[in-house]
């Protein structure tokens, strides 16, 4: 039983550690669809709104995937909260590889380390969640 037990944990902790590559069924038949040299889907326009890795992309919008997988970037269908920031509905938004927020235009306006940033400007952090550039109120 212990033995069942820990190839079972194994499995669970292996198989969690590889991310599955974005199938291109999801992008727009007859439109530019490009790939990694290994055959991972790189970037196409989606044909439907799609959730991909917990945003909304809009119909007929170009995404932009890491080798891996994970979203780098599309325009969102809906507003997108990300830990207190709320981005825009149908505008750009962007994510490391790390699956952390690059940046996206702002819904509303947010202070980030301090500094106010105003709605319907973008904004971009750094990898590790401090601000890198902002749009201050006239």
């Amino acid at each position: 039983m212990k033995q069942v037990l820990l190839i079972l944990f194994l499995l669970l902790v292996v198989g969690t550690d590889q991310v599955m590559a974005v199938d291109a069924s999801i992008c727009n038949p007859g439109s530019d669809i490009l790939y990694y040299p290994n055959g991972d889907l790189k970037s196409c326009n989606l044909k439907d709104s799609t959730r991909l890795s917990g945003v909304t992309c809009n119909q007929l919008s170009n995404a932009e995937f890491y080798e891996l997988g994970m979203l780098k970037s599309c325009v969102t269908k809906n507003f997108f909260n990300y830990e207190g920031l709320i981005c825009n509905e149908y505008s750009a938004i962007s994510f490391y590889e790390s699956g952390k927020l690059e940046g996206c235009v702002l819904a509303t306006r947010a202070e980030v380390d301090g500094k106010m940033c105003v709605e319907q400007q973008p904004i971009t952090l750094f990898e590790t969640g401090k601000l890198k550039s902002c749009s201050a109120p006239r």
